[in-house]
């Protein structure tokens, strides 16, 4: 007789998948608090001010390429003149310090709301444009607003540039870059597991297939844009803060689109941690082929990226996920070969024996 205390369930794969997905998510949750407390910690052993200036700038430019990702990531929008908003959020910050008098403080959150109050304005027109058509309406945005800082010396200082208070502390900044990659990492995150973050994928997918289902495209599209222009114009008031110098050539640079689209797509488009993988492997190869090869790198770079593309044209992050779908799905066919997903291992199988059927002649 089979002691009910020593019987086996039938075993269910799928609840052991689920068990195995939560161990997993566990696992990440416990390595990314760590991976943070250790960060903010990095201050407090001494190290130099080029070693809190380098990782600073890492941090800003996660901030800056998952921004973006949120627009062209998400919703599949590739924004050719991003740099709009940096460039225009370091402006605030510049004029608002040196001609009102204002401390740096406020300045921030001015600088994102004119940011976001920007990219509703010219989001509303531009966002109802698709594909290619979009990216050039952009960059045409970016070059004409880049032009406009030029003429507007009264209030820019024109090519002369504006010179602010020069109170650079290097803790400071790390800290203040740090929590708004962790922040902005975090809002990542929270989008790709949220009803809105799934719509803008939808948009990605099939924005006609979307608006089909009802969903409000337009409404989600330029809801994003806002936030993405809000953060990167934030990002461009710090920085601008920290450099202490802006003018026009520094705050609306042509490599700004150029770092954040190869970062980002390096990484991996629309995942959440595929900017932040991006943002490392760029600069740290980046700056190490700078140091042993000088303006020679760009060729060596060059070539390291295309090789990148080609291999793995999902990102970083894409190939992984796609290589861990193939190893499962590979389990799984095998688990469905040999039987059953629910397999009873505490009875042998139970055989009817064969019926005989007897006729009256």
């Amino acid at each position: 007789m089979t002691n009910p205390a020593t019987k086996s369930r039938p075993i269910d794969l799928h609840e052991a998948g689920r068990s195995a997905s939560g161990i997993s998510r566990y696992r990440l949750l416990a390595l990314a608090f760590a991976g943070v407390l250790g960060l903010s910690m990095v201050p407090f052993f001494g190290v130099n001010d080029s070693v809190l200036l380098t990782m600073s700038t890492i941090f800003m430019w996660i901030i800056l390429s998952s921004s973006w990702n949120f627009i062209s990531g998400f919703t599949g929008y590739v924004d050719f003149g991003h740099g709009v908003f940096f460039g225009v959020g370091g402006y605030v910050t510049g004029i608002l310090v040196t001609k009102a008098g204002l401390p740096f403080a406020p300045t921030v959150p001015m600088a994102a709301l004119f940011s976001a109050a920007l990219a509703l304005i010219i989001g509303y027109p531009l966002l109802r444009l698709r594909g290619v058509y979009f990216s050039i309406a952009m960059l045409g945005l970016f070059l004409a607003i880049r032009e406009l800082s030029l003429i507007a010396k009264p209030l820019t200082a024109g090519a002369q540039g504006i010179i602010l208070p020069s109170e650079v502390d290097r803790v400071f900044f790390y800290y203040l870059f740090f929590i708004g990659a962790v922040l902005v990492v975090s809002l990542a995150w929270w989008l790709r597991r949220s009803q809105f973050g799934l719509s803008l994928l939808a948009i990605k997918d099939d924005e006609y297939g979307a608006e089909a289902r009802g969903v409000n495209t337009t409404l989600l599209k330029l809801t994003v844009f806002c936030l993405s222009a809000a953060i990167t114009g934030s990002v461009g008031a710090c920085w601008a803060y920290e450099v202490t110098f802006i003018d026009p050539g520094i705050m609306f640079r042509d490599s700004f689109l150029i770092n954040v689209a190869i970062m980002a797509t390096l990484g991996g488009l629309g995942t959440v941690w595929g900017p932040v993988i991006g943002s490392v492997v760029f600069l740290l190869v980046r700056d190490t082929l700078w140091a042993d090869q000088g303006n020679s790198f760009l060729v060596v770079f060059g070539v390291f990226l295309i090789v990148l593309v080609l291999f793995m044209p999902e990102g970083i992050v894409g190939t992984i996920e796609r290589g861990e779908r193939t190893v499962l799905g590979r389990l799984i066919r095998r688990l469905r070969h040999r039987g059953s997903s629910h397999v009873d291992i505490s009875h042998p199988a139970i055989v009817p024996a064969p019926v005989r059927i007897v006729t009256n002649d």
